[in-house]
């Protein structure tokens, strides 16, 4: 008896995806994308603003007119790096040569 019953179960199972099938035409289903594309190698481009103060040149490197690094060039001293690397607009770390930048960081995605 439950060797029957079981028969009867994998028919049903078996019919009923096989009719599933037959309506999608035996491909899957289209699915829209669910984040936007993205065109590859759009990178925005860093601006670079350049001014003189006291005998100094200071170079402000920015992206989307928010400033991430300060170049501070003095006529006898060796240049020295002012970095905002949380993106507060703070300056967080003073470097003396280009060295000891940190790695690059891209935003990806904001919103």
């Amino acid at each position: 008896m439950k060797y029957s019953a079981l028969i009867v179960v994998v028919t049903l199972l078996s019919t009923s995806a096989w009719s599933q099938d037959s309506e999608l035409g035996g491909r899957p289903p289209d699915i829209s994308p669910a984040a936007p594309e993205v065109e590859a190698g759009a990178v925005p481009e860093a601006e670079v603003t350049i001014t003189e103060q006291d005998g100094k040149t200071i170079e402000k490197y920015s992206v989307n007119g928010q400033v991430y690094m300060i170049k501070v060039i003095s006529g006898d001293a060796p240049p020295y790096y002012l970095l905002d690397l949380d993106g507060d607009g703070v300056m967080d770390v003073t470097r003396d040569s280009p060295e000891d930048i940190s790695v690059p960081q891209w935003v990806l995605f904001q919103w």
